[in-house]
């Protein structure tokens, strides 16, 4: 098992070597995407700075930009935590600045569904991403285009509602190592005790340690089981928040996934900026459960990948942005406030100390 999952290493090596080969060829047949004023508008996101790039965004799509078009749109659905600049628009507003001049008052068409309308393959499998249903040709479509992250919502759907026999063809079809398979897992399991938690502890184990996930055993002891809940969750689970501290015995674990993984980079680097090296960990711990649990961290994705690498994205300064504004209006799922700033600061001082940053100097409401 163990030189099966090395294998699947070296796939994924050579895999992140083609891949962005292949965006730059799929991003070239984009109509714009040299666009001198699109390519400084995307800089200006990564920035952000929505104030900078959105507008610019919009203005060139009504221009007939194809690739301002398909990013625009997507930043709207995919956007997790939204500057004051989006935030404090009226709907109005924001279906001018989002949406196309095609339809009637707020029931405008997305740039992305005017485009796949009119045959862009690209338009069309990011709108075929967004059905309802299952739909595990669209995953493979998506792959073939490198619209990797795009595949999440589709991936979900199978796992929660689809057939066996679906979900081991999807388990065939995920990249080896994918953050999705423990979602996954965690549903095709079910009849032998597997959760959507444990599957997750067991690919941040394995992960670090560098073995197959699938072989991590773990414990049903209450300590185990509360990181369960935790790597599920974070501090968001119902009307209560799950905890998990410094004494745990998968602390350590946790804090590492959370600052060497690749999908976690978003909060490793909003922790590395604004924190000493004694303050990492309960940074990092911290930042784990406000932004929701393993599943929610993975979320935060390139909006388009074919314009914006997915590395490129998590390192840049709207990723931890986005993670920070996360953070600071975390709610549990009852909508109550996680931590008051106080508590906040006991948890992990150097990000409460983030925070008020963050609303002082944006004005940014919770």
């Amino acid at each position: 098992m163990k030189k099966k999952y090395c294998r699947s290493f070296v796939f994924i090596t050579i895999l992140l070597v083609v891949v962005p080969c292949m965006q730059s060829s799929k991003a070239g047949t984009l109509s714009g995407v040299n666009d001198p004023d699109f390519l400084m508008a995307v800089d200006t996101w990564l920035s952000d700075n929505d104030s900078g790039s959105l507008p610019v965004l919009s203005a060139l799509s009504n221009k007939g930009n194809i690739a301002a078009r398909l990013l625009l749109s997507r930043i709207e659905i995919t956007d997790r935590a939204s500057g004051n600049f989006v935030r404090q628009m009226s709907r109005s507003e924001r279906v001018d600045l989002f949406r196309s001049n095609f339809g009637n008052g707020v029931f405008r068409l997305s740039w992305i569904k005017v485009e796949a309308d009119r045959g862009n393959p690209i338009a069309r499998a990011l709108l075929d991403g967004t059905s309802l249903g299952i739909n595990i040709a669209a995953i493979k479509h998506l792959y073939e285009i490198g619209e990797f992250e795009a595949t999440e919502h589709l991936v979900r759907k199978v796992a929660v509602d689809g057939s066996q026999s679906e979900r081991r063809e999807l388990a065939q079809l995920l990249i080896s190592g994918s953050e999705l398979t423990p979602y996954l897992r965690g549903f095709r399991f079910t009849s032998l005790g597997m959760t959507t938690g444990r599957a997750a502890l067991q690919y941040i184990t394995g992960m670090n340690e560098g073995i197959d996930p699938d072989s991590i055993g773990l414990d049903n002891d209450p300590d185990t089981r509360t990181a369960m809940k935790f790597v599920d969750f974070g501090y968001q689970a119902g009307a209560q928040t799950i905890g998990y501290w410094d004494k745990g015995k998968h602390f350590d674990a946790i804090v590492k996934w959370t600052m060497t993984a690749p999908q976690a980079m978003a909060v490793a680097n909003l922790c590395r900026r604004d924190c000493s090296d004694q303050q990492i960990s309960a940074c990092a711990i911290t930042g784990f459960g406000l932004v929701g649990g393993y599943y929610e961290m993975i979320r935060f994705d390139s909006p388009l990948e074919n314009i914006i690498p997915q590395d490129r994205f998590l390192n840049s300064e709207r990723a931890i942005g986005m993670a920070l504004r996360r953070i600071a209006s975390a709610r549990t799922e009852a909508g109550v406030k996680v931590f008051s700033d106080i508590e906040l600061s006991k948890k992990s001082q150097c990000l409460a100390q983030a925070v008020t940053k963050l609303k002082i100097q944006s004005n940014y409401k919770e």
